[in-house]
């Protein structure tokens, strides 16, 4: 039998020689995913033995990720805001960039007990079940439209405990009164598809491709969603890093004031949220 030492470098260096960006990191998620082997304990008996089917299982999943599928989909899951989410095929991967969409809202809403939310093109529901468990007495409706997409927002309600209400829907298509809209809608542009990772390529398009110019979902819930955000309400997007001042504009002529652009970690524009007159 192997070492968990020699699977371990074995998978690293795999890794490497398909170019994958930090090959060290990714070899110890698969260890621990799918070896079972936490990262300690790689530190701790680097000379202990693996069971011959976890080193295959392993060896398979070093070469599926090395031509370039996703490691969230290769796991069955990802962390976000603390939480662990299920994801796969079908549904787009959670991303560390949108936990800033959710800490808008969370300090929109710190002093403005149980607010109305709706997350639309909800995926995962990553969103929504955050901002339920973040935000005292929050009622969150999560609005997905595709079935594989939706069957992942409803695997993971019911992990967390049917925090949100899962609607099967348009994400265009408005209903009720919120005090809030939010939203990591597809925002690729038609140029930038073919130049997307082909990690990203394995996630389902209609998650990322936003039309022409990529701003079809902006246009489109900035206007018909206007009249179901109550007075002094809050919208809020996730946005590609050059949509800034186009998702600003789109907005302001939908009639939302207080517009604002906000930076992620790198620096990019990444957030736009506003308020409703």
């Amino acid at each position: 039998m192997s070492t968990v030492k020699e699977v371990f470098k074995n998978t690293e260096r795999a890794l490497a020689d398909a170019g994958i960006e930090d090959p060290e990191f990714e070899a110890g998620v698969l260890l621990e995913d799918i070896g079972g082997m936490a990262p300690a304990e790689v530190q701790l008996s680097p000379e202990s033995e693996i069971l011959p089917e976890k080193a295959a299982a392993l060896a398979a999943a070093a070469k599926r990720r090395s031509e370039g599928y996703p490691l969230q989909y290769i796991i069955g899951s990802w962390d976000f805001y603390g939480r662990r989410f299920s994801c796969g095929e079908g549904v787009l991967i959670p991303r560390p960039e949108t936990e800033l969409l959710c800490e808008c809202v969370i300090k929109y809403f710190a002093k403005r007990p149980a607010p109305r939310i709706v997350d639309l093109c909800s995926g995962t529901g990553c969103i929504a079940i955050t901002l339920a468990k973040e935000i005292a007495g929050a009622k969150v409706t999560a609005v997905e439209l595709y079935d594989a997409a939706f069957s992942y927002l409803e695997r993971n309600n019911a992990a967390f405990g049917g925090c949100v209400s899962a609607v099967q829907g348009d994400a265009l298509e408005s209903f009720g009164e919120f005090d809030c809209v939010v939203s990591n809608p597809p925002y690729v542009a038609a140029a930038e598809m073919p130049t997307l990772q082909k990690e990203v390529l394995k996630e389902p398009e209609t998650a990322l491709f936003g039309g022409e110019d990529g701003l079809d979902f902006y246009r489109a819930i900035a206007k018909n969603w206007y009249g179901h955000i109550s007075s002094g309400g809050f919208i809020t997007f996730e946005i590609g890093e050059t949509q800034g001042r186009a998702v600003e504009a789109i907005l302001k002529e939908n009639g939302y004031y207080g517009v604002s652009v906000w930076e992620d970690y790198s620096g990019l524009d990444r957030i736009v949220t506003a308020m409703k007159q």
